[in-house]
C-alpha cells in the first residue's frame, strides 16, 4: 500500500525529530490529535515506525554518549622555552570524544545521533550550528546556566601533546537520571557508543540497559583520571577501546605490555571484545579466543596528534557495524588514525565511507 500525503509528511518530520509529541506532531500536519494518532498506528502496523517512540525503521540510530567541546589548540612555532613569552599558533575547533568519534561515523554514512549536555551559551550554540548537517542532535540537551565543556590542548612544535586541559564540570551530571529520560531514546539505538566523561551512575545505567535490551554497548577511554567513572562490574559491555595508562589507572596496575593489559579486560572484567592502543607502539585487541597484538601504522609526518584516538575508536565501531570480525575492525581504526594525524583537524573532513575503504585496501599492499 502506498503511503498518503499525510502519511509521508509525518515521516518526514520523523526523520528529523522522531521524539516529537504527538500534539506537536499533529499541528505540524493540520490534523486532529486523534486522526493524527490512527495515522501513526497504521505506520507502525505496516513496519515504516518502530514499536518504540517514533523512531523510522529505516533510521534506527547509533547513539553517541558523552562530551561535546569546543576545542582549543595551542601550538608552540619554536622549542618551548620555560618562564618566558613562546611564540604559538592557535585554533579553534568542536571537539570531545563522542563528538569526535559521532563525526567519523557520520561521515562514513553511518546514521548517528548525539546525546550530550550543552550550556546555554555561545559555545553550545556554535557545536550545534556546526554538528547538524552530519549527526541528529534532538538528544542534545541544553542546560541554563551551565557552561558547554571546553579543552585546551598544547602541541609542542611537531604536533605532539605536551599538556591537555579540561573545563568538563557540566558532564557531571550525565548521571542515571539523565539516561533514564532518554531511554525511549536508547531504544531505538543499534548500538550505543559512550565515553567515560559521563558520571559512575549514569555508566552503571547504560551497562544495566544493555543487558536488558540487548543492545551493543561500546565503551570508550577519556583519559586515566576518568577510569574511576567506570564501573567495576562491566559485563554485557560489547567493545571497549583504551589506551595503556587508561587500562593501567582501571586495574591500578604497573604493567606494560599492552597484550597483558588486554587480557585483564577479557579475564577480569567481562568484556566481549577489547582493543588496547599505544601510540605508535601499536595496539593489542582480542575477546574469549585469544588476544593479540598489532604495529601502528606507520606515518612520514605528523600534522596533529589530537583526535587520533577518537578517529581509531570511529573506525574500528565502523568496521564491526560492518559486519567485519574484529582483527578487521581494528585495521579500520589503525588506518583511521594514521590517516587523521596527517591533518591538522580533529576529524578529517573529506572522510568518507570509500575513501577509508581506499585507505584500508593501500595500506594491505
Amino acid at each position: 500500500m502506498s503511503l498518503s500525503e499525510k502519511e509521508q509528511s509525518i515521516l518526514d518530520i520523523l526523520d528529523i525529530n522522531p521524539f516529537i509529541s504527538q500534539k506537536e506532531l499533529a499541528d505540524r500536519i493540520h490534523l486532529s490529535r486523534s486522526a493524527t494518532a490512527n495515522l501513526l498506528s497504521g505506520l507502525q502496523d505496516r513496519g515504516y515506525i518502530l514499536g518504540r517512540g517514533y523512531v523510522l525503521n529505516s533510521h534506527v540510530n547509533i547513539t553517541c554518549i558523552g562530551a561535546a567541546n569546543l576545542d582549543h589548540k595551542l601550538q608552540f612555532n619554536e622549542t618551548f622555552v620555560p618562564h618566558t613569552s613562546n611564540p604559538v599558533s592557535s585554533k579553534m575547533s568542536i571537539g570531545g570524544v563522542i563528538h569526535n568519534i559521532a563525526e567519523n561515523l557520520g561521515r562514513l554514512g553511518c546514521s548517528v545521533s548525539l546525546m550530550t549536555l550543552l550550556g546555554d551559551d555561545l559555545s553550545g550554540e556554535q557545536i550545534i550550528q556546526a554538528s547538524r548537517q552530519i549527526m541528529k542532535l534532538h538528544a542534545a540537551d541544553r542546560v541554563p546556566g551551565a557552561a558547554t565543556g571546553s579543552y585546551m590542548a598544547i602541541l609542542d612544535q611537531t604536533g605532539n601533546l605536551m599538556m591537555g586541559l579540561a573545563d568538563m564540570d557540566i558532564y557531571e551530571r550525565m548521571n542515571r537520571e539523565w539516561m533514564a529520560s532518554h531511554r525511549i531514546h536508547l531504544q531505538g539505538s543499534r548500538m550505543i557508543v559512550a565515553d567515560c566523561n559521563a558520571a559512575l551512575s549514569g555508566l552503571e545505567y547504560l551497562i544495566a540497559f544493555s543487558r536488558e535490551e540487548k543492545t551493543d554497548l561500546a565503551v570508550i577511554g577519556v583519559s586515566a583520571p576518568k577510569m574511576k567513572r567506570l564501573p567495576r562490574d562491566l559485563r554485557g559491555i560489547y567493545l571497549g577501546v583504551f589506551n595503556r595508562d587508561e587500562t593501567q589507572a582501571y586495574f591500578m596496575t604497573q604493567e606494560t605490555d599492552i597484550r597483558l593489559l588486554a587480557q585483564l579486560w577479557i579475564e577480569r572484567a567481562g568484556l566481549s571484545n577489547v582493543v588496547v592502543t599505544a601510540g605508535e607502539n601499536g595496539y593489542a585487541f582480542g575477546n574469549q579466543s585469544g588476544i593479540f597484538t598489532a604495529p601502528a601504522v606507520k606515518v612520514d609526518k605528523i600534522e596533529d596528534v589530537t583526535g587520533a584516538g577518537d578517529a581509531f575508536s570511529g573506525g574500528v565501531i565502523y568496521g564491526l557495524l560492518q559486519g567485519r570480525p574484529l582483527n578487521e575492525a581494528v585495521c579500520y581504526g589503525a588506518v583511521n588514525a594514521s590517516e587523521t594525524i596527517k591533518v591538522k583537524e580533529s576529524v578529517r573532513k573529506n572522510l568518507t565511507e570509500q575513501i577509508l575503504e581506499q585507505n584500508v585496501k593501500e595500506n594491505n599492499k
